[in-house]
C-alpha cells in the first residue's frame, strides 16, 4: 500500500497533483474528443446539419445519465482517498464494492429508460425533422448505461488510490477505438446516425475490460469483493452525501443545456446544431479543468485523512492558483481557434456564425468555472458535503438557469448568450466566500 500511494503522500504537493492530474486530463479530454467524434463524423456524412442536430439534442440527456454515475463514482472516489489516508483498508474495500455496485445498478435504471426516449428527445429539443435519428442515436446509448456508468466507478477508484496510468489507459484505448469505428460505421457501412451510437458502445466494452481486470487481476491496493457482498450503510450514506455535490453540478449542466435547446429552439435547427457543438467543445475545456481538479483530489483527501494540515495548506494554494491559471488559458485557446474548431462541425455560413458567438460568450469565464470546480473538489475531500452541495448549485441551478428563463425572454437570444457570464460571477463570490472559511477552519484544526 505505501508504495501504491507514495505520490498521494508526497511532500512535493504540486508534483504530486500534476503526476495525478496529467493522466486524469488525457483521458478525460480524449473522451471529449471521442464525444465529439461522433458528431464531427456525423457532420461528414450530413449536407443538412439535421444529423449533428440529431446527435446534438441527446447532450444533456448524456450529462444527466453521466451525472448518476458520478454521484457513485466521486463520493466513492473522494472517501477512498481518505481511508487510504487514515490506513484504513477494510473500510476503502467495502467503499469500491459499493461503489462499483452502485454504478451498475443505476446503469440498469438507465437503460429502462428506453422506451421513454423519444418524448424526452422531444423535450430536450428534437424536432419533427430530428427525431427519428435523435431516437436511433439515443437507444443504443441507453442500452449502453450500465457499462458506461461503470467505467466512470472504475475510473475514479482506481485514480483515489493513486493508480492514474491504468485509469487512463483504459479510458484512452476505449477512445481511440470510438474514433477509428466512426467513420467506418458512419460512412462506409450506411449506418449514419446508428452508426456513431454503436461505435461509442463498442468503445465503452473495451474500456469496461481494460479497468476491470486490474481488480480481477489483483492488481490493485484495494480489491472490490462482491462474493458475500452487502452494502455497509454509513458507507454508502457518505458516498452519496459527498457525491452529490458532483451529481448536481451535472444535472444542471445538462438542465442548463436542455433549457438552453429549448428556449433557442424557435430559431430553427440550425441553432440547435450550433449550440449543440458548443456544448461539446465547452465539454473539452470542462475535461481538461475536471481532469485537473481529479488529480488534485486524491491529494487533497489523502493528506486530509492523514491530518497532515501544512501539506494540505499548501495543496489548496496550489490547486486554487493552478485552476484559474487553466481556465485562462482555455479562454485564450477558444477566443482564438473558435471559428476553426466551428468549421469543423457545421458547413453552413449560419450555423458557423451562429456557433463562432456562442462560443466566444460561453467561454469567456472559464477562470470563475475553474475556481469554482476546485472549491467543490475540496469541499468534497474535507467531508463538507453541505458546502459541495451549495457550489454545486450555485452556478447552474441557483444563477444560470433563472437567468437564462428570464433574460431570453426580455433580451432575446441575446439573453442565452449571456447567462452563463453571469451565472459565473455569482457562484465565483460563493466560492471566495467559501474559499477564506476553508482555510479559517484549516488554522483552528491545526491550532487545537
Amino acid at each position: 500500500m505505501e508504495k501504491k500511494t507514495e505520490v498521494m503522500a508526497s511532500p512535493n504537493v504540486a508534483r504530486a497533483v500534476l503526476k495525478l492530474a496529467g493522466p486524469a486530463i488525457i483521458s478525460l479530454v480524449v473522451l471529449a474528443i471521442y464525444n465529439m467524434a461522433d458528431t464531427y463524423f456525423v457532420s461528414l456524412a450530413s449536407e443538412t446539419d439535421l444529423e449533428v442536430a440529431a446527435v446534438s439534442v441527446y447532450m444533456p440527456i448524456l450529462l444527466v445519465t453521466m451525472a448518476v454515475s458520478v454521484l457513485f463514482a466521486s463520493g466513492g472516489g473522494a472517501l477512498l482517498s481518505r481511508q487510504l489516508g487514515e490506513g484504513d483498508l477494510k473500510g476503502a474495500g467495502e467503499t469500491a464494492s459499493s461503489t462499483v455496485v452502485l454504478a451498475f445498478i443505476s446503469g440498469l435504471i438507465v437503460c429502462a429508460c428506453i422506451p421513454w426516449a423519444q418524448p424526452l428527445l422531444l423535450a430536450v429539443g428534437a424536432s419533427s425533422d430530428t427525431i427519428d435519428m435523435a431516437w436511433q442515436y439515443a437507444v443504443i446509448m441507453f442500452a449502453a448505461s450500465p457499462v458506461q456508468l461503470t467505467n466512470m466507478a472504475f475510473n475514479n477508484l482506481l485514480r483515489a488510490e493513486g493508480n492514474a496510468v491504468r485509469s487512463m489507459t483504459g479510458m484512452v484505448t476505449g477512445a481511440l477505438l470510438n474514433i477509428a469505428l466512426d467513420p467506418v460505421l458512419i460512412s462506409a457501412a450506411g449506418m449514419g446516425v446508428m452508426g456513431a451510437a454503436v461505435a461509442t458502445a463498442a468503445s465503452q466494452v473495451v474500456s469496461f475490460v481494460i479497468l476491470g481486470s486490474a481488480y480481477w487481476r489483483g492488481r490493485t491496493v484495494v480489491p472490490i469483493r462482491l462474493r458475500g457482498f452487502h452494502f455497509q450503510r454509513d458507507t454508502v450514506a457518505y458516498i452519496l452525501r459527498v457525491g452529490l455535490s458532483t451529481f448536481l453540478i451535472q444535472i444542471f449542466t445538462g438542465i442548463g443545456f436542455a433549457v438552453v435547446n429549448i428556449y433557442a429552439k424557435p430559431y430553427g435547427d440550425g441553432t440547435i446544431a450550433a449550440i449543440g457543438i458548443v456544448n461539446r467543445l465547452q465539454y473539452l475545456g470542462f475535461a481538461v479543468v475536471f481532469g485537473f481538479a481529479q488529480g488534485y483530489q486524491p491529494v487533497c483527501g489523502f493528506n486530509f485523512g492523514a491530518g497532515r494540515y501544512d501539506l494540505l495548506r499548501r495543496t489548496l494554494y496550489f490547486g486554487f492558483a493552478a485552476a484559474v491559471a487553466i481556465g485562462a488559458a482555455l479562454t485564450g485557446f477558444f477566443r482564438l481557434t473558435g471559428r476553426w474548431l466551428i468549421e469543423q462541425f457545421a458547413s453552413q455560413a449560419a450555423v458557423i456564425e451562429t456557433g463562432v458567438e456562442t462560443l466566444g460568450w460561453f467561454t469567456v469565464a472559464y477562470p470563475l468555472t475553474a475556481f469554482t470546480l476546485i472549491i467543490m473538489m475540496t469541499c468534497q475531500s474535507l467531508g463538507q458535503a453541505a458546502e459541495a452541495i451549495l457550489v454545486a448549485c450555485g452556478r447552474q441551478g441557483f444563477c444560470m438557469i433563472p437567468l437564462l428563463m428570464i433574460l431570453s425572454q426580455t433580451l432575446g437570444f441575446q439573453g442565452i448568450l449571456i447567462s452563463p457570464l453571469l451565472s459565473d460571477i455569482a457562484s465565483g463570490l460563493i466560492s471566495l466566500y467559501l474559499a477564506v472559511r476553508i482555510f479559517h477552519v484549516l488554522r483552528r484544526r491545526q491550532t487545537a
